[in-house]
């Protein structure tokens, strides 16, 4: 291959091609990312100070909590406890509870310590990821409310949480997906069965919730609310698959290994070269001697 024949690596339109695809792959990350950071998240909680010196923490030690045994279901030895947080849980506001939830208790401190915290009344903000009710012969209307809740320190670990006060138009399922604030007094760490019957616990706390319905008219499914930026990136995505394609097709072009030069021989012409007529009549024209004696040969 001659030095004219060489192709430079960029031909034509590839190179800008190639910079609409790297412009395009940017300007899709930096949308995503920007669409992360500045996504609704639900309430902020006000940040703590540790420099502040908080109350210390006192745990009910009571003899309706000496029966209580962590890690365990509901047992008869837990009722005492129970019905006596049911019932302070009853009888304060939930503005009164919400003063005196503690904020700086955690979900580690719960399970490290759970004896410490017995009584203890704690602030949840989380998202709801099951909602159930059952009837309870002690509650004052003859049903209790179940929630599991998720925190930022406890994911994936859920926290379960009871009350007897439902918000109106609160969600029963398996699959609610929704931001709460609970407020309530632990009681111990319950035991439940997780996926494939293996054995798990939760802090079990009693309480009060509180949840805000979302406006008429903005009820949306779970990814309706996504389905906007996911339309962007479904657009960038088939941009950036067509310039990358259109660039590879063009860039393959570029680097195709050329055929081979075949050998040269002369094609077949009507034409004939005086000089090689010569060589080819001298070489078919018969010897004169030995001619004759072929044909006295034959004649005989």
């Amino acid at each position: 291959m001659s030095d004219n024949d060489a192709r430079p690596f960029f031909r034509g339109a590839e190179l800008s091609r190639l910079l609409l695809l790297l412009t395009l792959a940017v300007a899709g990350w930096v949308v995503v990312w920007q669409y992360w950071i500045h996504r609704e998240v639900g309430p902020v909680e006000p940040a703590l100070m540790a420099d502040e010196v908080p109350e210390p923490i006192k745990a009910d030690d009571s003899d309706d909590f000496r029966g209580v045994t962590d890690k365990t279901p509901i047992e008869l030895l837990d009722t005492a406890a129970y019905v006596k947080l049911l019932k302070k849980a009853r009888e304060t506001s939930m503005a009164d509870l919400a003063q005196q939830a503690r904020r700086d208790v955690l979900y580690s401190h719960l399970w490290e310590r759970p004896d410490k915290y017995r009584g203890v009344p704690v602030h949840i903000l989380g998202t709801v990821m099951l909602s159930k009710r059952y009837d309870y012969k002690l509650a004052k209307n003859g049903w209790l409310h179940e929630v599991w809740i998720v925190t930022e320190d406890s994911h994936p670990n859920p926290i379960v949480c009871v009350f007897e006060d439902v918000p109106k138009g609160f969600p029963l399922g398996t699959d609610v997906n929704e931001r709460v604030v609970f407020n309530g007094y632990f009681l111990k760490l319950l035991r439940y069965e997780a996926h494939r019957n293996v054995a798990r616990a939760a802090p079990l706390l009693i309480g009060r919730i509180g949840w805000t319905p979302p406006p008429p008219g903005a009820a949306k499914g779970k990814g309706d609310s996504q389905r906007p930026v996911l339309l962007l990136m479904l657009g960038i995505g088939v941009m950036f698959a067509i310039s990358f394609y259109r660039w590879v097709a063009g860039l393959r072009r570029t680097l195709a290994v050329r055929r081979a030069p075949s050998l040269a021989r002369p094609r077949p012409t009507e034409e004939i070269a005086p000089e090689e007529l010569a060589n080819y009549l001298e070489r078919v024209a018969p010897n004169s001697e030995d001619d004759a004696a072929e044909n006295d040969a034959r004649h005989e």
